[in-house]
């Protein structure tokens, strides 16, 4: 079995030197860079490195462009990306991190410092490159649940399991800052971001395979995996709905709604989206009893008018609606206990 390779870039001649004997000494092979453009040649030609190791402050092309280049590469958006700098500036530090990178070290740093960085991006990259294969189906109606070949998926972190839905909902791709605004608001950029890569580690962890890919600054479900997303089946189907105009249409993307989403979550992106597809189920029940009352079919009328009362139990509209029906089925009694329901429902409120 090949050393794993180890790409070096450092327009310091010397410390170039130093990094390369380092790593070499350990096992690696090692291609190494004074000028970031030269090793940008080659990755776009098809050098292909287990992790990339690059000094910061750079002429011509900075560390931090060098790695913004590098993930333009399809194949490179995952490498480990480890930057080496002689700044001691947290705000440079978190300007690293934020971009997606792996870890950084402060010059001078120990030879074993340095191998031992490397070592750890490549466990943890041993860690996740388990085959992209197989279905993950993901389930956002109520309790929602995480399957991956027909396997239930424990959590170890429920904001792993956040991020996944957020990701799903987010196919365009999404920023360090985008997540945390999300997921942690509040926290401080540099708390933040570590939260994010956290998290974004344990979500490769369980999930096997480099499930979320980088390019870009930006993060996006791998596309090799087969993803079944329950809400996307929904919205789906209130398109055909709509465009059809078709009663069975309405019932069938009703028949969908499973509850709220993510029930159990309390984000403001998720009490958000949830209210969004509570209002949808509604206006879509509503539009099937105006169907079935068109079509003169009162028990049609009845039911949709009973599945909106139940899905939004303070609707006016469905339980007038309810009542009406009844009275137009010749059953005053059903109709009185709807409306006197209703008015239960808004004094116990």
């Amino acid at each position: 079995m090949s050393a794993p390779l180890v790409l070096c870039v450092d327009d310091e001649v010397g410390m170039l030197k130093v990094t390369e004997v380092a790593l070499s000494s350990a096992g690696y092979a090692v291609v190494a860079f004074d000028d970031p453009r030269d090793a940008l040649d080659e990755l776009r030609g098809g050098l292909r490195p287990d992790v990339v190791v690059s000094d910061i402050s750079m002429p011509v092309l900075d560390g931090f462009d060098f790695y913004a280049a590098v993930r333009e590469v399809p194949e490179l958006r995952a490498v480990p990306f480890l930057f080496l700098t002689a700044l001691d500036d947290r705000g440079t530090m978190r300007r690293g991190m934020s971009l997606g990178a792996d870890d950084y070290l402060t010059k001078p740093f120990s030879r074993d410092e340095l191998i031992e960085a490397v070592a750890v991006r490549l466990r943890r990259v041993a860690e996740l490159r388990t085959p992209l294969e197989g279905s993950v189906v993901a389930r956002a109606f109520g309790h929602p649940t995480v399957l991956r070949d027909g396997q239930r998926v424990d959590w170890d972190s429920l904001k792993a399991m956040e991020l996944l839905f957020y990701l799903l909902e987010h196919r365009g791709g999404t920023g360090t800052f985008e997540v945390a605004e999300a997921l942690w608001p509040g926290k401080t950029e540099s708390r933040a971001s570590s939260s994010f890569h956290t998290t974004l580690y344990r979500l490769r962890r369980v999930m096997g395979g480099e499930m979320v890919e980088s390019a870009n600054r930006r993060y996006y479900l791998h596309d090799k995996v087969s993803l079944e997303y329950d809400v996307d089946a929904y919205r789906a189907a209130v398109r055909t709905a709509r465009s059809s105009g078709r009663l069975d249409d309405h019932l069938r993307a009703a028949a969908l709604y499973g509850g709220p989403y993510l029930s159990g979550f309390e984000s403001a992106w998720v009490e958000a989206l949830r209210e969004a597809l509570h209002g949808e189920q509604l206006t879509l029940l509503e539009s099937a009893a105006e169907i079935a009352d068109a079509a003169g079919d009162p028990v049609a009328v009845t039911d949709a008018f009973q599945r909106m009362a139940d899905h939004e139990p303070f609707s006016l509209v469905a339980w007038e609606g309810l009542a009406a029906a009844w009275e137009a089925r010749g059953e005053p009694k059903r109709a009185r206990d709807a409306r006197d329901r209703f008015e239960r429902i808004m004094n116990e409120a």
